[in-house]
């Protein structure tokens, strides 16, 4: 499980973790708060070598190339197709 805050002074840890387990390895990330570019890169390095991960947000997710591409979603549209005038509170125009 990895919790809090993934950044450059914990990666050496997290690579040394993984490469003492045997087997099938995955990581649960739903405790993961933010990482830094340091701590994205060894979760990349890691999935590279065939870690799985469960419980990342969507965000993470998206930044670890983990989306699938059939969950691509449209924007959502808005009622009517009208686009908004960009000021607020003045009502109609």
């Amino acid at each position: 499980m990895v919790d809090g805050r993934l950044d450059a002074e914990v990666v050496a840890e997290l690579e040394r973790v993984v490469a003492e387990l045997s087997g099938p390895v995955c990581l649960q990330l739903a405790g993961l708060k933010s990482a830094d570019e340091a701590g994205l890169g060894v979760l990349r390095a890691v999935l590279a070598r065939g870690v799985t991960v469960t419980g990342a947000s969507p965000y993470f997710r998206l930044l670890l190339g983990l989306g699938d591409p059939g969950e691509a979603r449209e924007p959502p549209s808005r009622a009517g197709g009208r686009k908004r005038n960009g000021r607020r509170g003045r009502g109609r125009t």
